[in-house]
Formats: C-alpha cells, structure tokens, sequence
C-alpha cells in the first residue's frame, strides 16, 4: 500500500470555481483509475491550514494505491490529475508509506491495519476526527490557540488542515523532525494536549482516526515544503515532464 496527497492552490476565480465543483465532477473520473482503492477529496483551512476560515484557493487529493508502480503511473497518465494539473497555479504530490494507522474514517480502516513499515527520517502525521455538530463549537474554539502555538514548534516543518465537509470534518497533516517532538507537542502541551483530553471526556467527536507515515518522495513545488526539502538534503531538480513546476525526490533511509 502507496498512499499520495496532492495539493492544488488556484488562484483566479474562475479556477476557484473550477476547482469547487471538482469536489463532486472528479469522483467518478477517480473510480475509473487503475489500482486506487479510494480516494478523498478536501478543502482546506486558511492561514497554514488549521483555521475557522475556509481557503477556497488550495484543495487536496488523499489517495490510496495498491502499489508504488500504480501510483506514479496515475500520476504521470491518468486524466484525473492531468486535469488537475492543468487547471492550478501549483501543484505537489507526497508519496507516502504508511508505518502506524488506528482509527477509521468513515467508517473504514483507510490505512490497514497491519503490514507496516519501519519508521524512518521524519514524521508525517495525519488525524482525522468527525465533529459532532453539538459539540462543534466547542472544538473549534480551541483552535485559535492551537494553531499559534503549533507556529512555534521547531520541530514541525509542515501543516495543513483539510476536510471533506468544513466544520464537521476536520484532518491535520502535519511534518515533524521525530516522533518525541510530534507526541510532546500533541500530548502535553497547554493548548493541544488539554484539548485531546476534553474531546476524550466530552465526547467531541463521533469517529478518530490517527496515522504515521514515511515521507517518499514529494513531485511538485510548494513554498511551504521548502524546509523539508532543505532538511532531507535534496536539490530541487527541474521538473519532470509529467509534473507542473515539480522536483522528484526520494527521502533518506
């Protein structure tokens, strides 16, 4: 099992809008692809991505692949992501192996359950939570000061948060130097770690999932991913012929 996320920002309106009505117009296209298991396509939040506020310029494509060799296959072919590649102003695709899943999102196990791979290098971490619409506001009035204390963590590289329906769906898919950091951070700092213990006793949400992965490779440009880059030690190359604006890297082991 292969797992991607490709961002897409637009920046035109008539892109934005284009790209909204992916959100429903793409899905039949992507059960036509070869070896995707399933997919989930999401908007984002503002600001570095954990917000109250929707960003209607940036979008994300979670997929999971049989294989490697299906994955990069799709990527360079199928009409899905030409399309997509197309229509943005930038374009990035992490290829990820997954090492740590528990939890389901709708109800599925996404990332398996067994069969997974060592960790290595750095930590890429996705939860997902179902907010139940009673307790909503509630969750999201700690995140303000979860997401400006998350700014301040060295060891973070990367976040952004996505959803498949806003306010009720919230993802985090965040980068960290090492797991001691990540697992500090989410457990017991002021902000978050006192927010994981009110959605266990209050019962925010009605369905978790969390999952680590290895980062593979990254297929594209994104400003925000630059540090990462940096720390793996890989020269940014020029693009692929099938990629927009992309570099191709393979993360140290």
């Amino acid at each position: 099992m292969i797992v991607t996320l490709s961002l897409h920002r637009h920046e035109t309106l008539a892109s934005r809008l284009w790209a909204f009505g992916q959100m429903g117009l793409a899905r039949a296209p992507l059960k036509r692809v070869a070896g995707l298991r399933t997919w989930k396509l999401m908007g984002t939040g503002a600001g570095d991505g954990f917000s109250t506020t929707p960003n209607f310029s940036v979008y994300a494509l979670l997929c999971v692949w049989d294989d490697e060799a299906c994955a990069r296959a799709a990527m360079a072919q199928a009409e899905p992501f030409q399309r997509l590649r197309r229509h943005a102003h930038a374009f990035v695709t992490l290829t990820l192996e997954p090492t740590q899943s528990r939890g389901k999102w709708a109800g599925e196990p996404t990332f398996g359950e067994a069969g997974f791979a060592t960790p290595t290098g750095l930590v890429v971490a996705l939860t997902r939570a179902t907010v139940k619409p009673a307790r909503a506001f509630e969750f999201w009035s700690k995140v303000p000061a979860i997401s400006d204390a998350i700014l301040e963590q060295e060891a973070r590289h990367f976040m952004i948060g996505m959803g498949e329906v806003p306010w009720l769906h919230q993802v985090t898919f965040s980068i960290w130097s090492d797991e001691a950091a990540m697992r500090d951070f989410s457990l017991r700092s002021r902000t978050h770690g006192e927010a994981v213990k009110l959605a266990y006793t209050r019962g925010w949400f009605s369905e978790y999932l969390f999952a680590r992965f290895n980062l593979m490779a990254v297929d594209g440009r994104w400003p925000a991913l630059d540090e990462v880059l940096a720390r793996l030690g890989t020269d940014c190359a020029e693009p692929a012929p099938h990629v927009s604006g992309g570099v191709e890297m393979e993360a140290a082991r």
